[in-house]
């Protein structure tokens, strides 16, 4: 049969070595002389060698290797416990983040906060960027994480979390020039307005991008949200927006649905998404059950 040394043998036998003596070995292991001098007795019979010559106490050839053995077992052994010790507090833990616009300006801040107070030794790395970009980053494993409006069809290789639902509707200033020319018979001035997206190449915009690809004249790729906001608020262009953020930025209030064209509203279910079958940080563990627990709605 094999021979197994057993890690608490070797922590006694280093003891013995480091100390000069079985007695001192055994006050600082907390045990009895005599179940220390068992131990080595037993760990040289295992063995079949002499590991320690007595009178005066001093280390065999036998026993210089196991006493390298030991030194790495046990620094392997305390590192281990270091580090176990530190994931449970959150020091060696990390969160790589990717969110979209929206579910930053909206959510961010106090899922973010609950996290931090949670996980304060956490690393975090967390990037607003385009859905498109998120999906692509997620599936190269870039990110670990995605937090958006998932495609119509996600990549079978994800996961998916669903978290809340959104409506992203065409919407203009009412100051806009033209307004009851657009607003009577839309396709037919569409041309004449610029559309303001984030990306064009969006998934989620599907299935209206080849509609919209013919529809606009112009069309301006700004992938700050508020910046849209803003250059939509003006009257410089239309956009497609998340209803929760019209409700969530007052310059909104100068704006308004553009209603009969058929594209104009496109359903968006919210949620996290990350690779299948990988094996999840208990940062982001943590991050998905803080996002689970959150009223999305309040």
């Amino acid at each position: 049969m094999p021979i197994h040394i057993d890690i608490n043998d070797i922590r006694v036998f280093k003891a013995v070595y480091e100390h000069n003596g079985f007695k001192k070995a055994a006050d600082t292991l907390f045990v009895t002389q005599s179940a220390v001098s068992q131990t080595i007795a037993n760990l040289e019979s295992k063995l079949d060698t002499l590991l320690l010559e007595r009178n005066p106490l001093k280390l065999t050839e036998a026993g210089i290797r196991l006493l390298n053995y030991a030194e790495v077992t046990l620094n392997s052994e305390q590192a281990v416990l270091d580090d176990i010790n530190k994931i449970k507090n959150g020091i060696l833990s990390t969160l790589s983040l990717a969110m979209n616009g929206s579910v930053n300006i909206l959510f961010a801040q106090k899922i973010m906060s609950r996290y931090c107070q949670k996980s304060p030794l956490t690393k975090i790395n967390v990037n607003v960027m385009p859905s498109r970009q998120i999906i692509t980053a997620i599936g190269t494993d870039l990110w670990e994480i995605g937090f958006g409006p998932f495609q119509h069809q996600m990549p079978p290789h994800f996961e998916t979390i669903p978290l809340f639902q959104d409506e992203r509707v065409l919407m203009i200033s009412k100051d806009y020039p033209d307004l009851d020319a657009l607003m009577s018979n839309p396709e037919s001035i569409l041309q004449k307005v610029p559309l303001i997206v984030s990306h064009l190449e969006d998934q989620d915009m599907r299935p209206a991008l080849d509609k919209l690809r013919h529809s606009f004249g112009t069309i301006w790729e700004v992938n700050d949200i508020e910046l849209r906001v803003s250059l939509v608020a003006q009257g410089l262009g239309m956009s497609f927006l998340d209803q929760r953020i019209v409700k969530h930025d007052l310059r909104c209030q100068s704006l308004i649905a553009i209603e009969d064209v058929n594209f104009a509203r496109i359903p968006l279910q919210f949620g996290l998404y990350y690779r299948k079958g990988k094996r999840r940080s208990m940062g982001a563990n943590r991050f998905i059950k803080i996002c689970e627990c959150f009223d999305f709605d309040a």
